[in-house]
């Protein structure tokens, strides 16, 4: 099971639901989850991109831009 799963989820509801206060409130359990990861050690950046490619599945260059990190990544890792 992926560490985003949950996050996965989440965005599945908001992107499901028509009704603003039920968006509200998994936006709120999106926040909280992305917080507990950030704690946990996931990079920020890839975080950040991989919840816009979860916003919104149809955004081709969201998809390109978490490829292109993702792979820059792998070629050049930060120092620890």
């Amino acid at each position: 099971m992926s560490i985003f799963a949950k996050l996965k989820n989440l965005y599945w509801q908001i992107r499901y639901h028509r009704n603003k206060s039920i968006k509200r409130r998994y936006y709120r359990y999106v926040f909280k989850e992305k917080q507990r990861l950030i704690e946990s050690g996931v990079d920020r950046e890839e975080l950040r991109l991989i919840c816009r490619v979860l916003a919104n599945r149809i955004n081709v260059h969201a998809e390109k831009r978490l490829e292109a990190y993702r792979k820059n990544r792998t070629e050049n890792p930060p120092f620890s």
